[in-house]
């Protein structure tokens, strides 16, 4: 193989993106000298320019058909996630070939590198490349604002609203015995949170509408940034709950309202989610904390960030560091 000189960044282009896509690639993006190519993640096949580096990290995938990657491609696998919906596609004997000859794989979930390790492939946990976004995005005390942000927070939790204006939502949550679940949410504000909390916070989501990939890059940075000075976040979201922990933003999950789903959410969170100070949500609406902190949470009573994910984030560092500065 010639000289590896250029640099390659995966985004992707859906109807509606979802900011942590590219989160996720801003992950990746703090170890590129440069970006000579973005690509889609889901046309990594077609690629045939120059040869590039490209760290691999990320949700993999639609369209299951158009993997393995190019041969033009020279692959760092960390923090790589198999949807559940794909493994049978995504384990066919071209695709552990390939996996087998950029081995190890690092992981972003147990679950992903259980299903690789059981096929032969030499994978490991590795956690999520956004754990190391602290290394760009520094969170600075003189920055750090009175602004709490509740960012998609239980969103499997629909609003009575929002199932009455979509049919489809309401028969969902009518065949998964799921109706009255917009009552478990607000349970779960009102028994957490101060009113202080609630009527002050700012709620937003991470679901943006289709836009250009450099406008979604942009879009991501300043969420990110805006992360970093948040007096404290609260979310649903993984690629919003790491990268606080990474910046070391008080963030606490709110896990509640994924059952139903089988593995599709689940084996996403193998090993992640221990990271968070959490707020479980059960299916027969008892709520529990796996964090001590007496009454509700307010201005003035915020837990502390576990330190769980420290040698995760160090260890991804060091490998994409060395990846890089390899020829």
């Amino acid at each position: 193989m010639e000289e590896i000189k250029k640099y390659g960044l995966m985004g992707c282009s859906r109807k509606q993106t979802n900011v942590g896509d590219y989160v996720q690639a801003l992950a990746a993006k703090q170890y590129l000298p440069q970006v000579d190519v973005y690509r889609d993640r889901e046309d990594l096949n077609t690629y045939e320019g120059d040869y590039i580096k490209m760290i691999m990290n990320g949700w993999y995938m639609h369209n299951p058909k158009n993997w393995p990657p190019s041969e033009k491609i020279n692959p760092l696998f960390v923090s790589m996630h198999i949807n559940s919906s794909v493994y049978e596609a995504m384990t066919e004997e071209k695709s552990i070939n390939y996996f087998k000859k950029h081995q190890p794989i690092g992981c972003r979930d147990k679950a992903t590198a259980k299903l690789l390790s059981d096929k032969g492939v030499d994978a490991y946990y590795s956690g999520c490349l956004t754990l190391t976004l602290g290394r760009t995005y520094i969170r600075k005390s003189e920055e750090i604002s009175e602004e709490v942000l509740f960012i998609d927070p239980l969103f499997h939790y629909f609003s009575l609203n929002e199932m009455l204006n979509s049919r489809k939502k309401l028969l969902s949550r009518i065949k998964r015995r799921r109706f009255f679940e917009f009552m478990l949410k607000n349970k779960v504000f009102k028994t957490q949170f101060s009113k202080d909390i609630l009527k002050n916070a700012k709620f937003i989501t991470q679901v943006i509408p289709e836009t250009t990939i450099e406008n979604n890059f942009q879009i991501a940075d300043e969420y990110l940034k805006r992360l970093s000075k948040a007096k404290l976040v609260v979310t649903s979201r993984i690629h919003c709950a790491l990268p606080c922990l990474a910046m070391g933003t008080p963030v606490v999950f709110l896990n509640g309202g994924f059952e139903g789903f089988g593995n599709r959410f689940n084996s996403r969170f193998e090993g992640l989610i221990d990271f968070f100070n959490r707020i479980d949500v059960s299916l027969d609406g008892k709520i529990t904390r796996n964090f001590d902190l007496e009454g509700k949470i307010d201005y003035n009573n915020i837990p502390v960030n576990k330190s769980l994910h420290v040698p995760f984030a160090q260890d991804l560092m060091a490998k994409c560091e060395e990846f890089i500065a390899k020829n």
